[in-house]
């Protein structure tokens, strides 16, 4: 039985979607945030205080309600990359990709020959449904959704050449990574990062390829789609726990002095 990836169909429909960062390791409140109807969910393994046994319980947690879990891994270890894909994730975040060189080795790691070089194992994996999936091989690239971070000025330049590749399905802009390198870390508004970001902007679309970015000051979650972002990470669920804290804390202190 062939699992649609729902994400990248909704996409590939100029839908917008919008998700949130799950980076605390408790899969209770991604089955929760799925079950709430997010279109999907970034477990995040890059700063989030998770190993793969959790990931992997965070996935299936997300499989409760309508949201694909889109894993954003620590780095573009192909390794790592096999590893999450045997345990049947189908959506991919992969941060820091500077080149095409970067780009076209990640999607190689997450196809089966010819298409690329991923380890086989499909009999036994939780990917094919433990073999259940007899045609697994002949299908997972075409469900397998990767969305690369271009979060420097090296990844801008490269922007066009990275969208070219055939597998790269998105360039997702991490506008604060981005202002770092450019010497102005968390102005997110300012000129030069602007200017960046038209450079990824242009290359997606020469490309027919979708973007994805986090809100910033100056444009909310709710219109980034408005500026050509299909793909809009807003909520986090450290900042959404620390932020009902801080309110609750703060009426209290203010009704007790």
């Amino acid at each position: 039985m062939r699992q649609v990836n729902t994400l990248k169909q909704k996409l590939a429909a100029g839908k917008p979607v919008v998700g949130m960062w799950a980076s605390l390791a408790c899969p209770a409140i991604v089955e929760a945030v799925s079950l709430s109807g997010y279109d999907f969910v970034i477990i995040d393994s890059e700063h989030g205080q998770l190993n793969l046994e959790t990931t992997i319980d965070m996935m299936r947690a997300c499989a409760a309600g309508p949201a694909e879990a889109l894993v954003r891994v620590p780095g573009q270890d192909p390794d790592y990359l096999k590893r999450l894909l045997d345990a049947g994730c189908t959506s991919f975040m992969v941060p820091m990709v500077d080149t095409p060189e970067q780009a076209q080795a990640i999607v190689d790691a997450c196809r089966y020959p010819p298409r690329g070089r991923r380890g086989y194992a499909a009999p036994i994996v939780r990917g094919s449904r433990y073999g259940l999936d007899e045609d697994y091989i002949d299908w997972a690239h075409e469900e397998l959704f990767l969305t690369l971070q271009i979060e420097s000025v090296e990844a801008a330049g490269n922007a066009d050449a990275i969208a070219a590749i055939d597998g790269v399905d998105q360039l997702f802009v991490g506008a604060n990574d981005l202002s770092g390198s450019l010497g102005v870390l968390t102005e997110t508004s300012h000129p030069d990062v602007l200017a960046a970001i038209e450079k990824v902007k242009a290359a997606a679309a020469a490309h027919g390829k979708t973007l994805g970015t986090i809100p910033r000051p100056d444009v909310a979650t709710a219109d980034l789609a408005k500026t050509g972002f299909l793909l809009a990470a807003g909520a986090s669920d450290i900042y959404a726990v620390c932020a009902a804290a801080r309110e609750d804390i703060a009426a209290f202190r203010a009704a007790n002095g």
